[in-house]
């Protein structure tokens, strides 16, 4: 441990260094769906930089401003509809659209932008006219907003065949697809891959030190050979990338990672975010951080749900638990496996902190 006190920005810098630190890092992944619940616990006015304050937890922010997409040649439509809406995407090359409905205060994907061979062209098309631009103005701005509370990251985007099985074509589409027609999805993958990387060459224009890739790899979602063989090499280009320009690059998975844990663990990315354990999981930190040697840094350790349904008394026994049972500590942020649920208990998060 680094005997000298560390602000939140400092300590979380340090650990995602696997560098020494005052004390183990407490960073519960908190967005803006849990802090939405806060006014029924009576914070009417508690803010995501409030609620780190209030929790006294080292707020890891995600997802802040980072470039945004242009695409060229390409005419977006919105159409709402009742009870959805369909975007609709008209390229040279032929359209296509998806559509989401509405349910409640959410909405679910009712039809993929990308179902056929057709469709997956059209997108190709929409990758190889995509470029990006930054907002570091933004981004610095919201820096100094967190101050020593803690840290902004940046989001890169996820290897073609993630992005394909969670967003354009889920994972029926994705599968028939990448089997009947392998030579034009290797040519779709390879242009989404290119437009990737054009996206990570602006990400490292920032003054910032860690970007994290949102994978959300899990077994229910894809084969061992799929990950080896998809996403694995895209993984390793984009750390690549970000090792290059001096910053780290973290994977988030947090989904059941068992079946291809020795897998990840030899990947190039310096470590991997929201490790859960069952029942969201299947990865208990300590057997991650086992498996993975010290070389890796690992995030999580918490099973959101179950935070969300135990006690305080509970909650800090949990912790207790995990930070007993991981060994080596450097490089190891205590934090949520994924998302603190909306309607987690915010005392949960304060007594764990304290």
């Amino acid at each position: 441990m680094n005997h000298r006190w560390m602000t939140s920005r400092e300590r979380l810098r340090a650990a995602l260094f696997s560098q020494p630190v005052d004390r183990l890092p407490g960073a519960p992944l908190m967005d803006g769906y849990f802090v939405s619940s806060l006014p029924k616990q009576g914070f009417p006015d508690m803010d995501l930089i409030s609620a780190a304050r209030y929790t006294r937890c080292d707020l890891l922010e995600r997802h802040v401003f980072g470039p945004v997409e242009e695409i060229a040649g390409v005419a977006i439509r919105v159409e709402e509809r009742p009870g959805g809406r369909r975007t609709y995407y008209e390229t040279p090359v032929g359209s296509a659209y998806q559509e989401n409905r509405y349910t409640g205060k959410t909405s679910y994907v009712s039809k993929h932008l990308v179902e056929s061979i057709e469709d997956a062209k059209v997108f190709q098309y929409i990758a190889e006219h995509t470029s990006y631009r930054p907002r570091i103005a933004e981004f610095t701005a919201r820096e100094a907003e967190i101050g020593d509370l803690g840290m902004a990251t940046l989001s890169g985007c996820v290897s073609p065949v993630q992005e394909m099985l969670q967003v354009l074509g889920g994972v029926e589409n994705t599968v028939y697809l990448m089997a009947d027609y392998p030579d034009e999805m290797d040519a779709l993958f390879a242009a989404m891959h290119e437009r990737n990387k054009r996206q990570y060459a602006v990400l490292l224009e920032y003054p910032c030190d860690v970007v994290i890739d949102y994978e959300d790899t899990s077994t229910t979602v894809m084969s061992r050979s799929m990950f080896v063989n998809y996403s694995l090499p895209a993984i390793n280009d984009y750390a690549d990338m970000v090792h290059r320009a001096g910053k780290r690059y973290i994977t988030h998975m947090c989904g059941k990672l068992t079946g291809f844990v020795h897998e990840i663990g030899s990947g190039r990315q310096d470590g991997v975010d929201s490790v859960c354990p069952p029942f969201t999981g299947d990865l208990y930190p300590w057997d991650a951080r086992r498996i993975w040697g010290d070389s890796k840094v690992v995030v999580g350790g918490i099973d959101p749900p179950n935070l969300s349904r135990i006690s305080e008394k509970e909650a800090v026994e949990t912790a207790l638990e995990i930070i007993e049972k991981v060994e080596n500590k450097r490089g190891f942020l205590l934090s949520t496996g994924d998302a603190v649920s909306h309607g987690t208990p915010i005392g949960n998060l304060r007594a764990i902190s304290n």
